[in-house]
């Protein structure tokens, strides 16, 4: 058992000292910490390499892309408003439907501020998952719940995207306690 551990260790060891050997040096320290870790050794393919030298667009995953068409609301805290975008979507549309919506917002697992709404909005059709940034606003389909996303988080089964909070994520973050909020149209 200790002979296998340790072959696997020493091809290990190869297999990286052969990268870093593959590997031409940055131009500058800059590109070195810009450089994704899975073209570091080499790992690129013809597509990933434009003809004209220009960097590719990013594919977009279309269950990852909101509409184009979007709505204004305004979420006020304390007095302060922040805007907000919601999606063309149907989730989205009945959320905005039931405006005004006088929310209860707590901090859960520290990513993210939930608020429990009264009636449940339509999923029919919208992705099954959904992989979250900061600022997001979405819906957990199992809780029924509202979720603004204020750190990072992985793609979650049940998670529906609603919109984006525009500014202020960094200040709904800091919010310790239990807070009390409006979401409401706009004009």
């Amino acid at each position: 058992m200790k002979k296998g551990a340790l072959l696997i260790l020493v091809l290990l060891c190869c297999g990286l000292a052969a990268c870093a050997a593959q590997r031409t040096p940055p131009d500058s320290m800059q590109d070195a910490q810009q450089e994704p870790a899975d073209r570091q050794c080499g790992f690129e393919t013809p597509e990933d390499q434009p003809a004209d030298g220009q960097q590719p667009e990013p594919a977009l995953d279309d269950a990852e892309t909101p509409e184009t068409e979007t709505r204004k609301v305004k979420l006020i805290i304390d007095g302060q408003a922040f805007d907000v975008t919601l999606y063309d979507t149907p989730a989205a549309q009945a959320l905005y439907e039931m405006l005004p919506l006088a929310l209860t917002f707590e901090d859960f697992n520290g990513i993210e501020k939930i608020a429990y709404m009264d009636a449940a909005l339509p999923i029919e059709g919208e992705p099954e998952a959904f992989d979250p940034t900061v600022g997001d606003l979405c819906l957990y389909a199992p809780w029924g719940n509202l979720t603004i996303f204020y750190e990072d988080f992985r793609s979650e089964s049940g998670l529906i995207s609603l919109g984006h909070i525009d500014s202020g994520v960094n200040v709904i973050a800091g919010m310790s306690e239990n807070f009390s909020a409006r979401l409401e149209k706009t004009g």
